[in-house]
């Protein structure tokens, strides 16, 4: 499951928009940070999406994404344009298609074509009318929903959410966050042109009451076990608090929140949490994050820790440029051709310590196995790096220096990288030398969730 949080302008503290996005999948589903560049498409052009092949437009804008490895869409990203957009499953009383476009694909479409929040949501809503929404949307299960979006730019922020083709939105003025329900009722702005006929003729509303999407079209069952409520609740709160002076390094922190007293303990109401760690019944974890500051005066600055688990990654820094053709590397990035590239190694469902996602994701296997011995020392020293980070990075940015954008970040990614190779010797070491605080059934889980991918 996912949660995605919007911070507007008026409630962050330097006034700039600040999207941000848990992405949670299945343990073994790697999540890349692809970069595409702007392109010129021709006539005729197509585009092969994860299960359909669709009319290409004429031109499609560079964009980031963090994207799981087998499909073409993307779970959250940002494009030149300074447009950021997170999804999220929702389960709903309408039929699931078998085939269509998954909600990730219409992501990155709208990515791709869009120059601003209200383009990407027409974007998406236009496609759902062409092509409508379907396929699985799991790794290895057999998972099928339909899909609500967070759309930002520096301006503007909506909601939109969607049950088969039939969707509703309403612009965000303040903060927001949105998880695995439908949370728009009768307060929509837009909605698709026979929406409320719809809802009467399939009998979810009574004729002459007006439409209460979440109410009238959401799957009871599914939402309860989702527990999107629980955890979207926590997010509202946590940005409650910090209205008016929210920051990106507020984002991050309210990424790893585990809704918890204390620390973590594995396996304790896992699907509660917004920081989520697999185990036991519950299959899926947070696989990627994103924290992105959009500002109508320069290029948008992302935050993607290309790794699971918030709480013991670091967010490393992006900058994308208008017409932006080529990423400069890294020693894991993975050339796609064409200028697109996936950042930190092109990750599978397989072990491969010659990518980022993997070689975190072994440290965090370790770290589950001791969290309240092998976490601390890490997270106090990942806290410092980040603030340094962030001081510095946004401090040049705020300032308008175009031309240190890129070599800043690189800079910054370079040495968080070196740390990263050292601190997964550093843990490996430790876990050794110590006994599993963690409960058998829950080391059981991961001791096949490991088999499986062959995790050395």
């Amino acid at each position: 499951m996912c949660d995605t949080l919007v911070a507007t302008p008026k409630a962050t503290l330097h006034g700039e928009m600040i999207l941000a996005k848990n992405s949670d999948r299945e343990p073994n589903e790697a999540q890349n940070i692809t970069f595409v560049p702007a392109m010129a498409h021709g006539k005729g052009s197509t585009v092969l999406c994860t299960n359909m092949e669709i009319p290409q437009v004429s031109h499609t804008f560079a964009c980031l994404l963090s994207r799981p490895f087998w499909m073409w869409g993307a779970e959250m990203g940002v494009n030149e344009k300074g447009v950021a957009i997170g999804n999220e499953a929702v389960f709903t009383r309408e039929r699931y298609a078998r085939t269509g476009l998954l909600g990730m694909d219409m992501l990155r479409l709208a990515l791709e074509r869009a120059s601003t929040a209200r383009e990407a949501l027409a974007v998406i809503t236009e496609l759902l009318k062409t092509y409508g929404q379907g396929g699985k949307c799991g790794y290895e299960s057999k998972l099928y929903y339909h899909n609500s979006f967070l759309i930002a730019d520096p301006s503007e922020a909506y909601i939109l959410e969607t049950a088969d083709r039939q969707w509703v939105a309403r612009e965000v003025t303040d903060t927001a966050s949105i998880s695995n329900c439908l949370t728009i009722g009768d307060d929509y702005t837009l909605a698709s042109p026979d929406i409320e006929a719809y809802a009467m003729e399939k009998g979810h509303v009574r004729r002459g009451d007006r439409l209460n999407f979440a109410r009238d079209f959401s799957d009871l069952l599914f939402t309860h076990f989702a527990k999107g409520r629980v955890r979207r609740r926590c997010s509202s709160a946590l940005l409650a608090i910090g209205h008016g002076k929210i920051t990106s390094l507020d984002m991050f922190s309210l990424l790893r929140n585990h809704n918890m007293a204390g620390q973590y303990r594995p396996g304790k109401k896992p699907m509660e949490r917004l920081c989520l760690h697999a185990g036991g019944l519950v299959s899926t974890q947070t696989t990627g994050s994103m924290v992105a500051l959009l500002s109508r005066k320069r290029p948008p600055l992302v935050y993607f820790t290309g790794t699971s688990a918030p709480c013991l990654s670091i967010f490393k820094p992006h900058v994308i440029m208008p017409g932006q053709k080529k990423y400069r590397p890294n020693n894991y990035t993975s050339d796609l051709g064409g200028g697109a590239a996936e950042l930190y190694g092109a990750a599978t469902g397989c072990f491969d310590e010659g990518t980022l996602w993997w070689t975190g994701e072994r440290v965090h296997r370790h770290v589950l196995m001791n969290y309240g011995e092998l976490a601390p020392d890490w997270q106090k020293e990942r806290d410092e790096l980040e603030k340094t980070m962030v001081n510095e990075l946004e401090g040049a940015w705020r300032k308008g220096r175009v031309k240190d954008y890129g070599k800043l970040c690189a800079g910054t990614v370079k040495a968080h990288l070196e740390r990263n190779a050292e601190l997964a010797e550093e843990i490996e070491l430790r876990a050794r030398e110590l006994s599993p605080t963690a409960p058998a059934w829950f080391r059981l889980y991961w001791k096949r969730m490991g088999r499986k991918a062959r995790v050395r």
